[in-house]
């Protein structure tokens, strides 16, 4: 007996370290969720990320799950704080770090305290890709529409489509779009959604936000195709049933 539980219970223990809590650099908390077996991110990449925030009671905050987009990061962009934490991850892994929110908010550099309950929070990031190291092209067009209007955005937007110089992906051509949008500049979001739904005429969400970009143009047969093929790609697109109806 006392030779058959041994190897046993040994390979119990050594499963469990496998799975242990460790430490990032910086001192976080964190699980290796899936072990990555491609390169480390470093700061001289770019990432391609699925992730979620949570609140510690469970709430999620954010995440690109929920929108089926993923995110971009040129790492060299980030605070210190989020370099050496992400630096613990590799190509094709999934990590759950957990943050407390103190050191949440100074590796966000948020200008005011976060109204979170507990005193953590989570987030779960699975890197996808490692890519070059790019600008944000969201954050590259916002600039330029907060200090030069919307006349200078478009045209920066038509030109980095064209020279490749800011990284463009699903995520942040929406971003862009909705820049327009909160700003009142109705054709120019249309412009950028249009082209984002013919990149990626897969995608519910890109579909989504070109019929509301129709739709604040006055344009309601062309928003009801849109919400209809973005329904058709994803049928439990609830916004998209909604508008439907609202538009019959």
């Amino acid at each position: 007996m006392k030779n058959w539980l041994s190897p046993l219970c040994l390979f119990f223990f050594l499963s469990l370290g496998l799975h242990a809590q460790q430490q990032t650099p910086n001192g976080w908390v964190y699980d290796e969720l899936k072990p990555g077996s491609g390169p480390a991110l470093t700061s001289g990449h770019g990432a391609l990320t699925h992730n979620q925030l949570l609140a510690s009671n469970g709430q999620v905050l954010v995440s690109t799950y929920q929108i089926g987009v993923p995110d971009y990061q040129r790492i060299s962009a980030l605070s210190p704080e989020l370099q050496q934490a992400f630096s613990v991850m590799r190509e094709g892994g999934k990590y759950r770090f957990h943050i407390p929110i103190k050191d949440f908010e100074k590796a966000m550099r948020t200008k005011k305290a976060l109204n979170l309950p507990g005193t953590e929070v989570t987030w779960e990031m699975e890197l996808l890709e490692l890519l070059p190291s790019l600008p944000d092209g969201a954050r590259v067009v916002r600039e330029t529409l907060q200090q030069e209007g919307a006349k200078a955005a478009i045209k920066h937007f038509n030109d980095l489509v064209d020279s490749g110089e800011a990284y463009l992906g699903e995520w942040e051509v929406n971003q862009i779009g909705y820049f327009f949008l909160s700003e009142g500049h109705k054709e120019e979001a249309l412009q950028v959604m249009a082209y984002n739904a013919e990149q990626h005429p897969g995608s519910a969400n890109a579909f989504d936000s070109l019929a509301e970009a129709y739709y604040q143009n006055g344009l309601e047969a062309k928003a009801r195709e849109c919400y209809q093929r973005s329904l058709e790609i994803n049928p439990d697109n609830a916004n998209a049933r909604e508008m439907l109806s609202k538009l019959k």
